[in-house]
Protein backbone atom coordinates (compact mmCIF):
# COMPACT_ATOMS: atom_id res chain seq x y z
CA UNK A 1 0.00 0.00 0.00
CA UNK A 2 1.18 3.29 -0.90
CA UNK A 3 1.71 5.80 1.73
CA UNK A 4 1.36 9.19 -0.51
CA UNK A 5 -2.35 7.66 -0.66
CA UNK A 6 -2.87 7.68 2.70
CA UNK A 7 -1.15 10.87 3.06
CA UNK A 8 -3.53 12.44 0.20
CA UNK A 9 -6.84 10.41 1.50
CA UNK A 10 -5.74 11.94 5.29
CA UNK A 11 -7.40 15.02 4.73
CA UNK A 12 -11.18 16.45 4.73
CA UNK A 13 -10.54 18.62 1.96
CA UNK A 14 -9.29 16.12 -0.22
CA UNK A 15 -11.66 13.60 0.57
CA UNK A 16 -14.32 16.13 -0.33
CA UNK A 17 -12.30 17.09 -3.69
CA UNK A 18 -12.41 12.96 -4.48
CA UNK A 19 -15.85 12.81 -3.14
CA UNK A 20 -16.88 15.74 -6.36
CA UNK A 21 -14.48 14.48 -8.86
CA UNK A 22 -16.04 11.35 -8.21
CA UNK A 23 -19.07 12.64 -10.18
CA UNK A 24 -17.72 14.89 -12.67
CA UNK A 25 -14.81 16.89 -13.66
CA UNK A 26 -13.76 20.21 -12.43
CA UNK A 27 -11.46 22.99 -12.28
CA UNK A 28 -9.50 25.03 -9.54
CA UNK A 29 -11.75 27.93 -10.15
CA UNK A 30 -14.98 25.47 -9.61
CA UNK A 31 -13.89 23.48 -6.63
CA UNK A 32 -12.64 26.81 -4.76
CA UNK A 33 -15.98 28.27 -5.43
CA UNK A 34 -17.77 24.81 -3.74
CA UNK A 35 -15.27 24.17 -1.30
CA UNK A 36 -15.20 28.30 -0.04
CA UNK A 37 -11.08 28.08 -0.37
CA UNK A 38 -9.00 29.91 -2.12
CA UNK A 39 -7.92 28.56 -5.69
CA UNK A 40 -4.12 28.54 -4.29
CA UNK A 41 -5.02 26.45 -1.40
CA UNK A 42 -7.02 24.24 -3.87
CA UNK A 43 -4.21 23.87 -6.43
CA UNK A 44 -2.12 22.67 -3.44
CA UNK A 45 -4.51 20.18 -2.43
CA UNK A 46 -4.56 19.36 -5.96
CA UNK A 47 -0.72 19.19 -6.31
CA UNK A 48 -0.90 16.26 -2.89
CA UNK A 49 -3.80 14.82 -5.40
CA UNK A 50 -1.95 14.17 -8.25
CA UNK A 51 1.33 13.27 -6.67
CA UNK A 52 -0.64 10.44 -4.95
CA UNK A 53 -1.84 9.04 -8.57
CA UNK A 54 -5.46 10.42 -7.55
CA UNK A 55 -6.76 12.46 -10.18
CA UNK A 56 -5.19 13.73 -13.32
CA UNK A 57 -5.58 17.09 -14.94
CA UNK A 58 -6.32 17.70 -18.91
CA UNK A 59 -6.18 21.61 -20.18
CA UNK A 60 -8.98 23.21 -21.66
CA UNK A 61 -8.34 26.11 -22.70
CA UNK A 62 -6.59 28.61 -19.83
CA UNK A 63 -8.27 25.95 -17.04
CA UNK A 64 -7.27 22.64 -16.11
CA UNK A 65 -10.28 20.17 -15.97
CA UNK A 66 -9.24 17.62 -13.11
CA UNK A 67 -10.70 14.05 -12.87
CA UNK A 68 -10.69 11.34 -10.54
CA UNK A 69 -8.21 8.57 -11.39
CA UNK A 70 -9.97 5.39 -9.92
CA UNK A 71 -7.75 2.98 -10.42
CA UNK A 72 -5.80 3.23 -7.17
CA UNK A 73 -8.92 3.57 -5.12
CA UNK A 74 -10.14 0.28 -6.50
CA UNK A 75 -6.97 -0.95 -5.26
CA UNK A 76 -6.82 0.44 -2.15
CA UNK A 77 -9.74 -1.05 -1.60
CA UNK A 78 -9.02 -4.33 -2.70
CA UNK A 79 -5.69 -4.00 -0.37
CA UNK A 80 -7.55 -2.93 2.81
CA UNK A 81 -10.62 -5.49 1.95
CA UNK A 82 -7.93 -8.28 2.07
CA UNK A 83 -6.33 -7.11 5.68
CA UNK A 84 -9.89 -7.14 6.82
CA UNK A 85 -10.20 -10.77 6.15
CA UNK A 86 -10.19 -13.59 8.88
CA UNK A 87 -6.81 -14.53 9.21
CA UNK A 88 -6.09 -18.29 8.54
CA UNK A 89 -4.26 -18.65 11.74
CA UNK A 90 -2.37 -22.66 12.69
CA UNK A 91 -3.63 -22.90 16.53
CA UNK A 92 -0.19 -25.36 16.95
CA UNK A 93 2.46 -22.68 15.71
CA UNK A 94 5.81 -23.79 17.83
CA UNK A 95 7.39 -20.94 20.39
CA UNK A 96 9.96 -20.06 17.69
CA UNK A 97 7.19 -18.35 15.90
CA UNK A 98 5.39 -16.56 18.62
CA UNK A 99 7.69 -13.62 18.70
CA UNK A 100 6.71 -11.26 21.46
CA UNK A 101 3.95 -13.56 23.00
CA UNK A 102 4.04 -14.97 26.42
CA UNK A 103 4.58 -18.85 24.92
CA UNK A 104 7.97 -17.75 23.33
CA UNK A 105 9.34 -17.01 27.11
CA UNK A 106 11.73 -19.40 28.13
CA UNK A 107 10.90 -20.23 32.50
Amino acid sequence: MDVLLFKALSDGTRLKIIELLSRRTYCVRALSLMLGLSESAVSQHMKILRDAGLVEGVKYGYYTHYRLCRAPLEALSQALHKLAEEPQIRKDCDAAEQVGCGAARKP
